[in-house]
């Protein structure tokens, strides 16, 4: 252990040992805690974000856009087919009505998706920065239908 780190936080080079066994188990305890939809939508997550980039650079790399939301799409299919925890936890009417919204917003985001996979392949960056808009307002909406307050 440095002994100026130590110093200088006045922290005990033991304690600090003691949380460096720990720190890597934290996080591969949170990683555990994702559920299956949570590790879809990191997927589409990651594309609107690298999509959001370029939208705003107003630069477009086809490629790598067209890679992207190829992975959101099959992610966005998986996604389907799985529940939020939110809605898992309704019960009766609610529970199936919440469950059809969300399976048609999902159906709404696969449109979008197939949207931004054509420009790409047109490679017409116009509707692009638009495409990245409609998903904002896609992502907002899902986010606060689907995702639980903590």
């Amino acid at each position: 252990m440095n002994m100026k780190i130590t110093q200088r936080f006045n922290v005990p080079a033991q304690l600090l040992a003691l949380l460096a066994l720990f720190l890597p188990t934290s996080f591969v305890a949170a990683e555990a805690e994702e559920t299956p939809l949570e590790k879809q939508m990191a997927k589409i997550s990651t594309a609107y974000k690298q999509l959001g980039r370029q939208a705003r650079r107003e630069t477009y790399d086809f490629d790598r856009l067209t890679t992207l939301f190829t992975e959101a799409k099959v992610a966005t299919e998986k996604s389907a087919a799985l529940v939020p925890v939110k809605i898992e936890k309704m019960t009766g009417a609610a529970k199936e009505k919440a469950l059809e919204e969300y399976k048609k917003a999902m159906v709404v985001l696969l449109g979008e998706i197939d949207a931004v996979l054509a420009s790409c392949k047109a490679k017409d960056g116009s509707k692009l920065k638009a495409a990245y808009d409609k998903l904002k307002k896609i992502k907002k909406i899902g986010h606060e239908e689907y995702i639980e307050d903590e």
